[in-house]
């Protein structure tokens, strides 16, 4: 339990610099190859319950996985409903039908910007000419995505 904030703009009140402890909290984030499972909803988890200018609200709780968890689990997403008696909301992991028609979202973790031939291998799918039909810019955005994946 780090009890921080990833990001400065997690948080409500206080101060709004990076500390050392998160960017040692990022660094372990990193090492660990982990990454946010995709939240709706609410964005701040903890409160100090104070009303006015003495009120803070942060993210501290959070849902992770690996990249075998995006992979094999792409249709996850973590829900915070409001707390209860707790100053931090609950963690609900919802997990939707992996056969509706939406399709599986791109998913992008930071640590495959520190693989060897991650610049080349998006560099190859960006310059590749399209077969068929080339459609509209998001379009060619979309199958690009899927060329790098």
């Amino acid at each position: 339990d780090f009890n921080l904030s990833r990001y400065p703009h997690e948080r409500i009140g206080g101060r709004g610099s990076i500390s050392s402890a998160m960017k040692e909290f990022e660094s372990c984030i990193h090492k660990c190859e982990l990454e946010d499972i995709r939240q709706s909803w609410r964005v701040f988890t903890w409160n100090n319950k104070r009303l006015g200018v003495d009120f803070m609200a942060k993210k501290l709780d959070r849902v992770m996985g690996n990249w075998q968890c995006f992979d094999s689990l792409s249709h996850l997403t973590s829900y915070f409903p409001t707390p209860g008696i707790s100053d931090h909301s609950p963690a609900i992991i919802q997990f939707h039908n992996q056969d509706s028609p939406m399709g599986r979202n791109f998913k992008y973790l930071n640590t495959w910007a520190s693989h060897l031939s991650f610049l080349n291998v998006v560099k190859a799918a960006w310059q590749a000419e399209l077969p068929g039909r080339q459609g509209t810019p998001l379009e060619k955005i979309g199958r690009k995505l899927k060329l790098i994946k």
